[in-house]
């Protein structure tokens, strides 16, 4: 059977690459879509669910599988800390949720790397605390995914970003495996694998794992 699966972020770097493969992926048939605004974008395959409140937009239906890509920077928001854990944490976990009340064997959630709940940094905290509240609700199948910098074409502009990758790609080869810049269609393909046919558990995919589980 096609399966029916769930993607959040559909707007962003990895979720628009996601939603794409998951339209074009013979292993699906019914893609959910789940935005603020509707997308300008037709397949048979799509379904859009929008909100301006995210989570107001899901429906009682039944989903395979969840692609979570949500996430923001604390500079898109202003530096309101309280505004990035509703956006990076609470809508993930609440997504995460809903997917387990609605039948969802498998959920994939685009991460960090250096997410730990007991760190003293905002931001790894915050990862932290959403990927020990998302393995907590005990899906029968959770990935999460560690990548790092990622290269591709973002719409909204990174002055720091685009300065950044430009130096990881030049010492590329003197970093450890998982600190090296990856492209963002990898990961992508990776989060759709994952959601469609990963194995159960929960595991955690740092770059190499990524790259296994996106078949690069």
């Amino acid at each position: 059977m096609s399966a029916t699966i769930l993607v959040a972020g559909a707007t962003g770097l990895v979720g628009s690459a996601a939603l794409d493969l998951l339209l074009n992926d013979a292993r699906t048939g019914r893609v959910i879509a789940l935005v603020r605004k509707p997308l300008p974008l037709q397949h048979p395959k799509l379904v859009q669910w929008t909100a301006p409140e995210l989570l107001a937009g899901l429906r009682d239906e039944r989903v395979d599988g969840v692609v979570c890509a949500l996430g923001t920077t604390i500079r898109n928001v202003g530096g309101d800390q309280a505004k990035f854990i509703h956006v990076d944490k609470d809508l993930v976990v609440g997504l995460a949720q809903w997917a387990m009340q609605h039948g969802a064997q498998r959920i994939a959630v685009v991460s960090a790397i250096g997410a730990d709940a007991g760190s003293r940094i905002f931001y790894n905290r915050v990862k932290g605390e959403m990927e020990r509240d998302v393995e907590a609700l005990g899906l029968p199948a959770t990935h999460i995914l560690h990548p790092s910098i990622l290269t591709g074409p973002r719409q909204e502009k990174r002055t720091g970003e685009r300065i950044g990758i430009a130096v990881m790609k030049a010492i590329a080869p003197l970093l450890p495996q998982r600190y090296r810049p990856m492209q963002h269609d990898v990961l992508a393909r990776a989060a759709v694998n994952a959601a469609i046919a990963g194995t159960r558990g929960v595991h955690r995919h740092t770059t190499q794992g990524i790259r296994q589980l996106a078949g690069a």
